[in-house]
């Protein structure tokens, strides 16, 4: 078993024992949900209750890596099992090591966002006592103590899968969380619908706390699920416009092509915080304004790029020969264009990943994407602008953070380019 795999099971068996009882309600929880809505033929809206799903994927998630880390073991075990090695020798000869480092940070990271609720001390939006917890460096000590009422079964329920599916339900929103600073202090306690925490034990805040006493950990943390979530609708909605734009205008000849690539010089030639601001005073400050400002602003320069690679491809011999061969255009458009520009389009999308993430942090730095108290990186660090002198930590860790995901995502277009700049030399010679 391989060193880095050997250390992501130690990881995922610490965060397993760590949030035991969280997880397993969880996992309960989405069982049953599944059983009661699919098996009884119920509206899966009979049984929904709000603050649900980001258990119920953070569950799905670990449920698909403790199957991943089972295999792996077997395969391991399994030494005589050749296909292993070549399968791995494959994929060393297939990315670089600048792309797989890139990957690898990219994928840690997303994976921390997906599983959020089981990784986060406490809840991101939680205060504790101002005069215990406001503004503690990083590695300071607290205490931390949770509580859960006990569950009462009603008397008229007689199934055990929805008996099972509200006691789970009722340890993960109903909870009582209480934070302070130190070895002795007051606490501050409160009733969250939902918060994560531990059950009477000892805190350390890695990463401090802010000046209203959140720890900074849980909001960096999830702050990379809004974060990174944000960047990649954003992405994907610029790819979708500039490939279509793009690909139109390099299939069209005249008319089309010019008054496409007009429109595009048109929306390149006005500054892009102008644009940004003008869209959200007319769609206004929510995570779906955001996703769509981001990505009407950003398709510009995939279009080019897409429209440049079309009609190149298009004059290349093997294009011409299926013409000649009477090959019906969707059919050349479907086998022959598509595939030789899924380069591009990759390494398009995996910049604009990165463009997008930023771009999302420059507004809420500015105070023009998520407002608090949702936790973004950008607005953690707008809020941490206040107090640098005094707590420098706060926006230090979601900076770090932001620069290893857009140094990351720019390892990954890299080594993509290279890699299509070969495979084109190699089709050349």
């Amino acid at each position: 078993m391989k060193r880095s795999t050997l250390v992501l099971l130690l990881c995922f068996a610490f965060i397993v024992w760590f949030q035991w009882e969280l997880i397993s309600a969880s996992v309960i929880s989405l069982t049953c949900y599944l059983l009661l809505t699919v098996g009884g033929l119920v509206s899966p809206a009979f049984y929904w209750q709000s603050g649900l799903f980001e258990y119920w994927l953070a569950a799905a998630v670990f449920v698909a890596t403790a199957a991943w880390f089972t295999l792996r073991v077997i395969r391991f075990r399994d030494r005589s099992n050749r296909a292993v090695t070549s399968s791995n020798s494959f994929s060393v000869d297939k990315y670089s090591s600048v792309q797989i480092r890139g990957l690898s940070l990219l994928g840690l990271v997303a994976y921390v966002s997906l599983v959020c609720p089981f990784i986060v001390p406490v809840s991101p939006n939680f205060q504790g006592n101002l005069v215990t917890t406001r503004l503690l460096s990083p590695l300071s000590k607290g205490v931390i103590r949770l509580s859960v009422n006990g569950y009462r079964q009603p008397d008229d329920l007689t199934d055990p899968i929805e008996h099972a599916y509200k006691k789970a339900n009722h340890y993960i929103l109903n909870r009582t969380i209480s934070v302070k600073g130190g070895v002795e202090g007051p606490s501050s306690s409160v009733n969250y619908a939902v918060n994560e925490g531990n059950r009477g034990s000892s805190i350390v805040f890695l990463f401090g706390t802010d000046d209203t006493g959140r720890d900074v950990l849980s909001r960096v943390i999830s702050g990379t699920r809004v974060s990174m979530g944000i960047g990649l609708l954003a992405a994907l909605g610029s790819i979708l416009i500039g490939t279509c734009v793009g690909f139109t205008a390099g299939m069209s000849r005249g008319m089309v092509d010019s008054m496409l690539m007009r429109g595009t010089d048109l929306f390149l030639a006005i500054p892009g915080l102008f644009l940004v601001i003008g869209f959200i005073a007319f769609i206004g400050q929510s995570i779906l304004a955001l996703v769509l400002v981001l990505s009407l602003t950003g398709w510009m320069g995939i279009a080019r790029i897409v429209r440049g690679e079309v009609v190149t491809l298009r004059e290349r011999e093997f294009i011409l020969a299926a013409k000649l061969l009477h090959v019906p255009m969707r059919r050349i458009v479907v086998r022959h264009l598509l595939p030789n520009i899924r380069p591009v389009l990759f390494t398009g999308a995996v910049l604009q990943f990165g463009n997008a993430v930023l771009a999302e942090a420059a507004l809420g730095f500015l105070g023009l994407g998520i407002q608090p108290p949702t936790a973004s990186w950008g607005n953690m660090m707008g809020e941490a602008t206040g107090y640098l002198s005094t707590g420098w930590w706060v926006g230090f860790f979601p900076g770090v953070l932001l620069a290893t995901v857009l140094v990351s995502a720019h390892y990954v277009g890299e080594g993509a380019s290279d890699r299509r700049s070969f495979s084109l030399a190699a089709q050349e010679s």
